[in-house]
């Protein structure tokens, strides 16, 4: 199987532990997967596999995207699919023309590609657990506290699906500093 990649923004490793925290409260068992803290990510743009070798394009076509650095805050938790067997429950962010500007302009970037981006509407989330793992459904009533971080940089990832961290950094971006 050839390698898969996505773009994306590491999640601060002081968030990532809060949140770690916070889940490990739940005492969640519904889940096959739990992200680890150094895997957890917001995905701008999922690639897949590299079918058509752009991989070394898009590294040079990212390059050139100018956007000022920003703050994000977790507000919550949701989920994705059945809210009493969701396929994922997530940490979801405030709203954020800065992030959504970003995520254009990565799009914009790799137009000349044929990379194509998923058709779903773009939700910004932190995944903290996915796979339904079966058993009696319930209606999750998870809480968490409000964070803020500071977002100064984007990075392609290459997926390791074998490996510690699972999501590598293959290439880094930083933002211009505004803060």
């Amino acid at each position: 199987m050839k390698p898969h990649y996505f773009i994306g923004i590491k999640i601060p490793s002081a968030i990532a532990e809060k949140l770690d925290e916070e889940r490990r409260s739940w005492k969640l068992q519904s889940h096959k997967r739990l992200t680890p803290p150094q895997d957890m990510h917001i995905t701008l743009l999922f690639i897949g596999e590299d079918v058509h070798d752009e991989i070394g394009q898009a590294v040079k076509l990212l390059s050139g995207i100018e956007q000022p650095s920003f703050s994000l805050t977790v507000d919550g938790i949701k989920t994705f699919g059945n809210p009493t067997t969701p396929r994922v429950i997530y940490a979801s962010l405030e709203n954020s023309e800065k992030l959504e500007a970003l995520q254009q302009q990565v799009l914009e970037s790799l137009e000349s590609l044929q990379i194509r981006p998923d058709p779903k509407k773009f939700i910004p989330h932190i995944t903290l657990a996915s796979k339904w793992a079966g058993g009696v459904p319930s209606k999750p009533q998870f809480s968490i506290d409000k964070m803020q971080f500071d977002v100064t940089e984007f990075s392609l990832f290459q997926i390791a699906p074998k490996e510690n961290p699972r999501y590598q950094k293959i290439a880094n971006y930083v933002l211009r500093n505004s803060l």
